[in-house]
């Protein structure tokens, strides 16, 4: 007998002696999932997810008058039940169902509540800011050790400890990035990752439907939302749908094989983003890339399974609907099941068509390893259609660090900003894509340029003219670094100075930074409100002229605004020769430079000061 025939049969006779055992148990229900819903969304149909002792024993009935249990599925595990209700023309502010065992019955109240919807959209005017809530901010010291959970330290002086970041630390600070320009907060997951070890950084989720109490409680997730949105800015949520925690509340009592993805022994992805396209790709490939587990404390779910994709899909919306989270940033986007993140974000869009999502496709080997998965992509092999807005760009941040760090050579240097744009026709709209220099999962952008502070303009002033939307990390803004080489992850995730009652360094406030944090903060607050002002930069068009030597420019503009942004990246200062830009010129004969502030008179030679970035407003 086949080793995974062996393991198939191990895993039923288990299942079988639960059914066995609980047969005679008297129910308890412990959980419906979701907790509420809404009587007023286009999506009329509910699943419940009902959890407890037994409940497979009882016969459920609808006690409600004008509604009816559509259907009923039974898992293998007899402590769960699937109860299927549809909502068509029902607009009442509850119902109640009936649980019968043995002729007693049971009565269960389900709440529905009437949504007020909101709109849900990103846009390239828009400016993104990556918050780690564990090393952000402690707004709420008696959260950060909660005694009844796996991990009970919280030490500031680990890498892969806790140390007391929250929800109510990221709320006190929101003057802070509003003055910066920031319109969307994009948290790392805020979701409660209940495991024995590390579960600071979020990302082995243990329930769905719960934030982790060391963040705070499912109140204070939504009073983010609520506050934000009182001011005009928008939250982006960390979504985590192709893995969960190995201690999640399901895994620790399993509902069905099919919950997640089994393999006989441990197997893991083979982290192959291609294998979706690859015309020579294997079948074993492709399930390995799709189905192998992201590591050992992280099961894959198996989004194919039909009750789960279920699950998976009402927890999303659960959440939009009830803090107003405005977009999400889906974690590992390429390893989830492609037909389901399809049908999971047509599921979003049917109540929200502007709905963003930006998907984590980290993946080298050019600008088709994102494209592909994008919405209304040019590239004709891929599935028919694909709901997700846009993609992490990381082709981009590659080519920059490139641009930034080696020397301008015809396919190198400048010159591999300039190829990544020539492949823009792949998306329907790169005008989308989530820019950045730097995230959670690599190195400070002030460290990997070797803290070269005018490479740092110019890598900033590249992100904030380009097309996309740009997105800076925390502490980007105060120059923060990280220790090369770098031992662990940890260290890319250092505590925010201030962000504790006992920082003597507070870099909230000037006062509290050196002259050049100050320096780097304010040139980040200077051109996000100018993009933020400008449609040259939102839904103007962007031309570039081929790199020459030391020199790449590039032009965004509409038909009344036209920005030159102009780059050296040589040791010498260049002179300009824009004869072959006339095309962008015609008209314009002065222009303001707004990184120097330089009035410029003459736009047939610009003088370009070594090392150096010209963002050039243009008038006529």
């Amino acid at each position: 007998m086949k080793m995974r025939e062996l393991f198939r049969l191990f895993i039923f006779s288990v299942i079988f002696l639960i059914n066995f055992l609980a047969s005679a148990q008297k129910p308890e229900i412990k959980r419906i999932d979701p907790q509420f819903w809404w009587h007023n969304l286009e999506t009329r149909d509910l699943q419940l997810c009902v959890y407890g002792t037994n409940v497979a024993a009882c016969e459920v009935k609808m006690k409600t008058p004008g509604l009816a249990v559509k259907d009923i599925q039974k898992l293998a595990n007899p402590n769960y039940l699937m109860v299927y209700i549809d909502l068509q023309n029902f607009h009442s502010k509850e119902f109640l169902l009936d649980f019968v065992f043995e002729g007693k019955t049971k009565t269960i109240t389900y709440a529905l509540q009437t949504l007020q919807k909101l709109p849900h959209q990103i846009e390239a005017s828009d400016f993104v800011y990556l918050v780690f809530p564990d090393r952000f901010s402690n707004g709420d010291p008696k959260n950060d050790v909660i005694k009844t959970m796996k991990e009970t330290t919280c030490y500031r002086d680990s890498f892969g400890s806790r140390h007391g970041g929250d929800l109510q630390g990221v709320i006190n600070h929101l003057d802070y990035f509003q003055d910066l320009g920031v319109s969307t907060l994009w948290l790392n997951p805020t979701l409660v990752n209940d495991q024995y070890a590390y579960s600071y950084h979020g990302y082995a989720l243990t329930d769905h439907y719960l934030i982790d109490p060391r963040f705070g409680s499912n109140q204070t997730y939504k009073k983010l939302g609520d506050e934000l949105h009182k001011r005009g800015m928008k939250l982006m949520m960390d979504m985590v749908s192709n893995h969960i925690g190995s201690q999640h509340w399901m895994m620790l009592d399993m509902p069905d094989p099919s919950f997640v993805n089994q393999w006989p022994e441990f197997t893991r992805t083979n982290y192959r983003a291609a294998t979706h396209f690859d015309p020579y790709a294997s079948n074993y490939d492709k399930r390995k890339m799709v189905d192998g587990w992201f590591d050992t404390q992280m099961p894959d779910v198996n989004e194919k399974t039909p009750w789960v994709a279920t699950y998976l899909m009402q927890s999303y919306l659960w959440w939009i609907n009830y803090a107003g989270v405005d977009a999400f940033r889906i974690d590992t986007y390429s390893y989830n099941d492609y037909a389901f993140m399809d049908q999971c974000l047509a599921y979003i869009q049917r109540e929200y068509p502007d709905f963003y999502s930006t998907g984590e496709i980290w993946e080298q080997g050019g600008v088709l390893n994102m494209a592909y998965f994008t919405e209304n992509n040019s590239y004709k092999k891929s599935p028919a259609s694909s709901h997700l807005t846009g993609a992490k760009d990381f082709q981009l941040y590659w080519a920059i660090l490139e641009g930034l760090n080696n020397k301008p050579e015809w396919d190198k240097g400048l010159a591999k900003i300039y190829s990544i744009l020539t492949h823009d026709g792949l998306y329907n709209n790169p005008n989308l894509n989530l820019t950045f220099l730097d995230n959670h999962d690599l190195n400070r952008f002030y460290t990997d340029i070797k803290e070269d502070f005018a490479k740092w303009k110019i890598g900033m002033g590249i992100m904030l003219t380009m097309r996309g939307v740009p997105s800076i990390y925390y502490g980007t803004e105060i120059l923060q670094t990280n220790a090369m080489p770098r031992k662990n992850d940890g260290q890319i995730r250092m505590d925010f100075p201030g962000g504790w009652p006992t920082d003597s360094i507070n870099k909230f406030v000037a006062s509290g930074r050196t002259a050049q944090e100050n320096e780097a903060y304010n040139f980040i607050k200077k051109f996000a409100k100018l993009r933020k002002d400008n449609e040259a930069f939102n839904t103007g068009k962007l031309m570039q002229f081929t790199p020459e030597g030391n020199t790449y420019v590039y032009f965004r503009y509409t038909n009344t605004e036209c920005f030159m942004v102009a780059v050296n990246r040589g040791e010498k200062e260049e002179v300009l020769d824009t004869k072959r830009m006339q095309e962008r010129l015609t008209d314009f004969v002065k222009g303001v430079d707004h990184v120097s502030n330089e009035e410029i008179t003459n736009l047939v030679k610009i003088n370009l000061a070594p090392n150096s970035i010209r963002i050039i407003e243009l008038s006529k």
